[in-house]
């Protein structure tokens, strides 16, 4: 992302301003050859994913706000005012009004409020599926059991934010390209950095010279938090992060498996099955913990089909002897599970509460703990203590990369970084326009052509490939491109360079 594109207004041909200060004079022309093929790489690679990298950054901004302004948007649907005196009605009341509004829907989880001053929130469940399916939130006034209203989440601004920065509003693929872009801008901070250090330009310079200058020192200045904001959302990705997840639990850096724990059954699912919504859904270290289930003897047998109902207190079909929500929160404060937590309704007669507190600003209060539906039985419970070192990194990248985990510092540095790269992209459009050769292609800087810097190269590619994969592939579609097409047809040598 540094330096993203670095389309410099010095002729393609020309050598860095700075030469080293020490090595022979056989050595220099070799360190002039590697500036100008990382120079090459760095141009191609802005050319590539400038206008990708832009949407990042403009989305990415925008998200970082998604707490504040979505309290302020639905003000009146997630704040209550109560007397001193006013007292709760049941929790189960309230889903049970909420059932009497949306008799359809399956009731997939409650988040009760953790103060006075808020309304609890209800979600419902989506039909289909999906990374980010549109489940709708309900929300209850805890004092009159009245339902203030909803809120259709796969609706919201901030819902197609986080579409177009995950996925382009388009699925797997967009995915891919997505986490293509990022792992280019990698390749353009690194080899920016590089440049940068190698003609650095002089203080004093004003005009295209001083738009260079800006560029590169910019490019500097913000190329490790811009790093740290790469490799903090490559987890969210569908091939690195897919793979992260294979490391971690290889190296059993995750969470302990469910059956350290002892259960009544086989283990039916995935914690990260069990909802879909982003503001619902259990913490990412915890995504592939095993849930447990229930103990169904008794005469629980040939209940399917009971998610999100209760017991009396709540007007629904419950299997018999199922335990009331009430008791399940009850079960999570005498946990301790802290703040604000979400309570997923057991899927089924053999189905698990699963209790999710999540707290983005600091991920060591970060508790998860599955219920016997029936018995109130912690089956299992995972919190920061049993995270991997590796789970713990992740975790803490991405409260670093939402701009939560050191409050408002935090969120101006992750602002800043995304307002230097739309600089930056901006800045090295200008310089290639301004220095770009009329009717003789891209200007792009010119080939190598000590043998040794390209090879040089090629090692540091090869290992950046390695490390992101979808780049690797597309550099070696690019060079197979290069050597088979447009090195042979003229027209194309002279406009690609």
């Amino acid at each position: 992302m540094t330096h993203a594109p670095s389309l410099s207004e010095d002729r393609p041909d020309t050598p860095p301003e700075t030469e080293p200060d020490s090595g022979t004079d056989r050595a220099r022309p070799s360190r002039n050859q590697l500036y100008k093929t990382l120079w090459r790489w760095h141009f191609y690679a802005g050319l590539l994913v400038t206008p990708l990298l832009v949407l990042l950054a403009v989305t990415g901004g925008i998200y970082l706000f998604k707490p504040a302004y979505e309290d302020w948007v639905y003000k009146d649907l997630r704040t209550v005012h109560a007397t001193e005196s006013a007292k709760p009605v049941a929790l189960a009341e309230q889903v049970d009004a909420v059932r009497k509004a949306k008799p359809e829907a399956t009731i997939q989880s409650v988040t009760p409020p953790s103060d006075r001053v808020h309304s609890t929130m209800v979600t419902l469940a989506a039909d289909g599926g999906g990374p980010w399916a549109p489940t709708v939130s309900v929300y209850v006034n805890p004092y009159d059991g009245k339902v203030l209203g909803s809120v259709d989440n796969g609706k919201t601004f901030m819902h197609t934010v986080r579409e177009l920065h995950g996925n382009l509003l388009s699925g797997t693929v967009g995915d891919r390209l997505m986490e293509l872009t990022a792992s280019w801008a990698a390749i353009l901070t690194f080899t920016g950095l590089y440049l940068w250090w190698r003609a650095r330009p002089r203080r004093g310079r004003t005009g295209r010279r001083g738009l260079r200058r800006w560029h590169a020192t910019v490019g500097a200045a913000v190329s490790v938090f811009l790093l740290l904001l790469i490799a903090t959302g490559l987890p969210w990705t569908g091939i690195w992060g897919e793979q992260l997840q294979k490391v971690i639990t290889a190296t059993k850096q995750g969470t302990p498996s469910a059956e350290d724990y002892k259960v009544s059954s086989k283990v039916p699912t995935t914690a990260d099955d069990l909802t879909s919504n982003p503001d619902t859904s259990v913490p990412w270290a915890a995504e592939k913990v095993q849930v447990p289930a229930s103990k169904t003897g008794g005469g629980h047998e040939g209940h399917e089909g009971h998610t999100g109902h209760m017991d009396s207190h709540g007007g629904g079909d419950a299997a018999p002897g199922m335990l009331s929500i009430e008791r399940a929160v009850a079960i999570a404060h005498h946990e301790r599970v802290p703040g604000t937590f979400t309570v997923t309704l057991p899927q089924g007669p053999k189905g698990v509460y699963t209790i999710s507190g999540k707290s983005e600003a600091d991920p060591a209060k970060q508790r998860t703990l599955f219920l016997d539906q029936y018995s109130g039985k912690v089956l299992a419970s995972y919190g920061w203590p049993q995270y991997g070192l590796l789970s713990k990194l992740v975790e803490e990248g991405i409260a670093l990369h939402q701009g939560e985990r050191f409050g408002l510092p935090n969120l101006l540095v992750a602002l800043g970084t995304c307002l230097a790269v739309i600089g930056m992209a901006v800045s090295g459009v200008v310089m290639w326009w301004r220095r770009r050769p009329t009717g003789k292609g891209l200007g792009a800087p010119r080939r190598a052509q000590d043998a040794r810097a390209t090879r040089g190269v090629a090692l540091i590619m090869l290992v950046l490939g390695v490390a992101m994969p979808l780049a690797g592939v597309s550099m070696l579609l690019i060079l197979t491109l290069d050597r088979l097409v447009i090195r042979r047809v003229a027209p194309l040598r002279r406009f690609f360079g």
